[in-house]
């Protein structure tokens, strides 16, 4: 048998043994999605600290950076300074907005009967003002036996969480405690940037080499500046909307205002389909609460989203990712299809990445063709 084997020539082993432990989890992942997820939901729970530490000094560098820079501090006062602004920031919200979600919460819970009637009547009105206006609608009692029933289950839901959400204190404490080790872990990686960087790149070298591990790197910070544009242009935005939205209800006596502000909020982080879904979940409460005040949630809603849109997205968010609705959209769909609503919200930082590859093959695709080295 001929050797193709080149002499003097190392075989790469570590490569073909991750790249075949990779293959391994892909190929276990795709054919086994239920089991996997499972086992992953298991054991996730051990890195959680671990996850939130590489988030925190990921989504602060740019902001110590800038402190240190700007403020002419020493490294370790500007992450001392930072951490505190931030811890100070999420007690605030906790001591403040969480008290008021809550109260609307417990409101909502009380009036899931009312609710419920309050639906069925405005079903019923839409009807008939359809068959005032000569307009057939096919199989109309089984649709409105579908609506009544659909905002029935979710309701039921809606108070099945409620319950679990008192309930379950333990697991809130466990769940808070982590986040403040990894919140804490985070702050100890950002005193120590270098050291931390520097192992990162010493692990690639080891692995690709230390050419191929440059550009690896490269790639990796290109990626990271793309996620933290991506993030910071969301969270800007979903502040804006979510605080303008805020102001209009509180002035207006809309009910459920702090509940439907931290809803948008939480949604306006997905692009399009979150915001869409939350502030139909917001005008849907008001709506069969308080009908009069309904105008108010829809001019407050419109009109933040009328700016997020037309100003803060174009330039916080357009300019920094470079990538078109339609791609944006289609990644959301495919995120969310896979993992949920962490997968929608990831689904454009991952699209941004797979953007950088397709640029990077590009790019050595056309040097090599015009007789250049990459």
């Amino acid at each position: 048998m001929e050797n193709y084997h080149e002499p003097g020539k190392k075989i790469p082993f570590l490569k073909i043994i991750l790249i075949g432990i990779l293959f391994i989890l892909v190929q276990s992942f795709l054919q086994q999605y239920d089991k996997v997820s499972v086992v992953f939901s298991q054991y996730i729970g051990y890195f959680t600290p671990l996850l939130y530490a590489l988030f925190t000094a990921v989504f602060l560098e740019p902001i110590v950076k800038k402190t240190e820079s700007h403020f002419n501090m020493k490294r370790w006062l500007a992450v001392l300074v930072v951490v505190i602004i931030f811890l100070l920031i999420i007690i605030g919200f906790i001591s403040i907005i969480i008290p008021e979600v809550v109260q609307s919460c417990r409101e909502l819970y009380d009036k899931i009967p009312f609710i419920q009637e309050q639906a069925g009547k405005l079903l019923n009105r839409v009807f008939d003002f359809l068959r005032d206006k000569k307009i057939d609608v096919i199989a109309q009692s089984e649709i409105q036996e579908a609506i009544t029933g659909f905002v029935r289950r979710n309701l039921g839901k809606f108070r099945d969480f409620g319950f679990s959400f008192v309930l379950n204190v333990f697991w809130w404490s466990v769940a808070i405690t982590k986040f403040f080790i990894g919140f804490f872990m985070g702050a100890l990686i950002l005193l120590d940037k270098d050291y931390f960087i520097r192992i990162i790149k010493n692990g690639l070298k080891i692995v690709f080499g230390g050419t191929r591990s440059e550009i690896v790197y490269d790639f990796a910070d290109k990626s990271r500046l793309s996620l933290l544009s991506y993030i910071w242009g969301r969270v800007i935005a979903s502040v804006f909307v979510a605080g303008l939205i805020l102001i209009v209800t509180l002035i207006a006596k809309v009910p459920y205002a702090f509940l439907s502000s931290i809803m948008i909020l939480i949604g306006n982080m997905v692009p399009y389909v979150g915001s869409i879904l939350t502030g139909a979940i917001s005008v849907f409460l008001v709506l069969v609460s308080e009908p009069g005040k309904v105008i108010w949630m829809l001019l407050a809603i419109c009109t933040a989203q009328f700016c997020d849109s037309w100003f803060i997205g174009p330039r916080i968010v357009s300019q920094t990712m470079g990538i078109k609705t339609f791609w944006v959209i289609l990644s959301i769909l495919i995120g969310g299809s896979f993992f949920g609503p962490v997968g929608m919200f990831f689904g454009v930082p991952i699209l941004c990445v797979v953007r950088l590859i397709y640029h990077l093959f590009l790019e050595k695709r056309e040097k090599n063709e015009n007789g250049t080295i990459l």
